[in-house]
């Protein structure tokens, strides 16, 4: 039984992270075709999945409503709709509208560098020998990823790289900042709230009929599978995992994401990737395994806290 439980969550996590990959994949596509921008799409993503979220909870008699009655609980799930869920998703398009969707995935997964990072600073925890070595590697790969060894020149825009490394960086106030309410509230409560906050604000900025969208049945397919399978599927089976698997695990299973994400822009979407991109890629990507391998021994491990965008 121990087994079945492990396999169902296994399965769960590596399907969630996949559809997270080819989410921002599909995304690309939109940017290409349409006129679409990141602002738009992030709005509709988070109002379309928190309107979602909203209707599972009250089927299924979630506590929504607790939360209401702690004034400084919500300011706190405001500012963290500002500083880390909204910022998360919105530079992640960005990176994706300014290179590819391969390219942003993996700059996002230095987001658990980030945070071995921030501990430094703030503090003054030393990052173990795990942590050092994740640093190390991810500051490599992302070298190789954007200059192709020449330190003189980039692969990829200006642009592509500032809102990469910024999705890293949002990735891990992403994670951080909801860690105190988490110990209050299920994840449901905070992210249905927060993501209904988000999508309001971004559609204040700009509302979802300000853009003609052809509403052709592929056009219709992609935003679907962006704002259900991408978000609200993909955040569900997550939480669903860990409830049979370790949190460790299911980092180690958000390789799924950057891999799908790279495997759909080279495959399908012309997206070409020489072995030095390929390389730094994995550099990248093996600080996860990094971490969380470091975990068993150290809890303190970014990778047990990292949330999705």
């Amino acid at each position: 039984m121990e087994t079945t439980h492990e396999i169902k969550g296994i399965l769960l996590a590596s399907v969630s992270a996949t559809f997270w990959g080819v989410s921002g994949a599909i995304a690309q596509t939109l940017f290409d075709t349409t006129d679409i921008n990141s602002i738009w799409l992030t709005g509709i993503r988070m109002l379309g999945a928190g309107i979602c979220l909203l209707l599972i909870s009250l089927v299924t008699k979630i506590d929504l409503w607790s939360i209401w009655h702690h004034p400084s609980d919500l300011l706190q799930v405001a500012g963290y709709t500002l500083l880390g869920l909204m910022p998360v998703q919105f530079t992640y398009f960005l990176a994706v509208e300014a290179s590819n969707a391969a390219t942003a995935t993996i700059l996002q997964f230095t987001g658990p560098v980030f945070i071995a990072l921030w501990l430094v600073i703030a503090h003054q925890q030393w990052p173990t020998r795990s942590e050092g070595l994740a640093i190390l590697l991810a500051i490599i790969g992302a070298f190789l990823l954007v200059t192709h060894g020449n330190p003189a020149a980039l692969v990829i825009s200006g642009w592509a790289l500032i809102w990469g490394l910024l999705s890293g960086v949002t990735s891990a106030t992403n994670t951080l900042m909801p860690a105190k309410l988490l110990t209050k509230y299920s994840a449901m409560t905070v992210n249905t709230w927060s993501m209904l906050l988000g999508g309001i604000l971004f559609n204040c900025i700009q509302p979802f009929w300000s853009i003609h969208v052809p509403l052709t049945l592929g056009n219709i397919s992609k935003l679907s599978f962006v704002v259900l399978f991408g978000t609200l599927l993909a955040f569900l089976f997550f939480l669903q995992s860990l409830k049979y698997i370790q949190p460790t695990v299911a980092s180690l299973l958000d390789a799924f994401e950057p891999l799908s994400a790279t495997v759909i822009a080279v495959a399908l979407l012309g997206v070409s990737f020489e072995w030095l991109d390929v390389f730094g890629s994995l550099l990248i990507i093996s600080t996860v395994f990094i971490l969380a391998i470091g975990q068993r021994h150290n809890d303190r491990a970014a990778s047990d806290f990292r949330e999705h965008p």
